[in-house]
């Protein structure tokens, strides 16, 4: 929850995708976890669904994470910076990677008909195996696992919501000498290919059963092979249904639309902006804006660092609303310490300036340095107080 708290109140398109993978990892630990209560438990059920769920997760975050980097890639490619509020209307001049941009964030969001949704709905179906068992220590994990993997899906939706929305939507806010143009063929392909990947595990999920069957039983060797049958615990008939049938709602709802727009003539006008005659780009909503309800909420949490506009004449200078939220090991450990260590050895930096009587001067001063330290001076010392 917490690296999907941190998500949504990036800036940066990239850090962005970082704290997802957090999101994630936390994921396929609650699956390996399961599945370890399982086999404490001797809960065969628990284990074949836990380590399914967990297996096939990492494999899906592998796919969906890298195509999400690919599309961050190219966009950044495409507008040159790496800041979510510059960005918008970037669908109309680099399609390709808005598809598949949005493929991977309805995968990485556990939505059908997509791979993410098919490892998710693994560890789901373990946990409520457990929730159904008469174990009390698992009863506890398992009402608290449920809801909060409910919980970090939901905050994943209204973050991707947010990230398409202002990169790909809306008006450009990109300067006019800056022309977004489309990724080379060779990383359309790379990012064709993890869509392929993604909708192929999604809608035939039973093609990576066989794999999956093979894997299980090193957690435990205990179980016999009609127990480690993920076919006997998932309606994959039911799932695959069910992802065709999305699949091909989805592209014939799109071709519908896609035609309709066509034959339809068609006129264009800004979005009505609070009743402004002449609105600007910058009326329309950024990134910030449109998870400050959720920041808000979690500010004692996230820790995040608001600098309001503070306008106090009649007449008053150009003011500037700027938010930030700092990384907790990066911002607030890491880069205070490498400050720390440039300033202190800053402080040895009037010594070097170039000139070579300075520097004969430091071999003087090191030799004599030396010179004292060889000294036998305790020895003199005593010989001293002994006169």
């Amino acid at each position: 929850m917490l690296g999907v708290l941190f998500a949504i109140s990036q800036h940066d398109l990239k850090r962005l995708l970082a704290y997802h993978s957090i999101e994630n990892i936390g994921i396929i630990l609650m699956g390996l976890g399961l599945a370890l209560i399982g086999r404490s438990a001797d809960r065969p059920v628990w284990v074949v669904l836990g380590m399914a769920g967990c297996l096939l997760h990492v494999w899906n975050h592998g796919l969906f994470k890298t195509l999400l980097f690919f599309g961050a890639g190219s966009v950044i490619h495409a507008s040159g910076t790496r800041l979510m509020d510059r960005m918008g209307g970037l669908a109309r001049s680099i399609p390709w990677t808005a598809a598949c941009f949005l493929t991977g964030a309805v995968a990485i969001c556990g939505l059908p008909p997509l791979n993410g949704f098919v490892s998710e709905w693994f560890v789901y179906l373990g946990l409520f195996h457990a929730l159904s068992g008469d174990i009390l220590p698992a009863l506890l994990v398992t009402a608290l696992a449920i809801p909060v993997l409910a919980i970090i899906g939901a905050l994943a939706l209204a973050c991707f919501v947010k990230v398409y929305g202002a990169v790909f939507l809306g008006q450009p806010r990109l300067p006019p000498s800056t022309v977004p143009h489309e990724s080379p063929l060779t990383m359309r392909l790379a990012m064709g290919c993890l869509v392929l990947a993604c909708g192929v595990i999604g809608v035939f999920p039973w093609s990576v059963v066989p794999l999956l069957n093979q894997a299980i039983p090193f957690l435990d060797n205990a179980l016999s092979p009609s127990l480690c049958s993920l076919q006997s615990l998932v309606p994959f008939t039911a799932l695959t249904l069910a992802g065709l049938t999305l699949a091909t709602g989805g592209a014939g709802a799109c071709w519908w639309l896609r035609r309709r727009l066509r034959l339809r003539r068609i006129d264009y006008a800004i979005t009505w902006s609070c009743g402004y005659a002449r609105p600007t780009v910058r009326m329309q909503y950024t990134a910030s804006s449109f998870a400050r309800m959720l920041t808000h909420l979690c500010r004692s949490v996230l820790g995040s660092r608001i600098h309001t506009p503070g306008i106090g004449a009649v007449f008053a200078e150009p003011a500037y609303f700027e938010s930030h939220q700092d990384d907790p090991v990066l911002d607030r450990t890491l880069l205070p310490a490498g400050r720390f260590i440039q300033t202190l050895f800053s402080m040895a930096r009037p010594l070097q300036r170039g000139l070579t009587h300075l520097y004969l001067i430091y071999v003087a001063v090191a030799v004599l340095g030396l010179l004292i330290w060889t000294m036998p001076i305790r020895s003199m010392l005593e010989r001293l107080l002994v006169y």
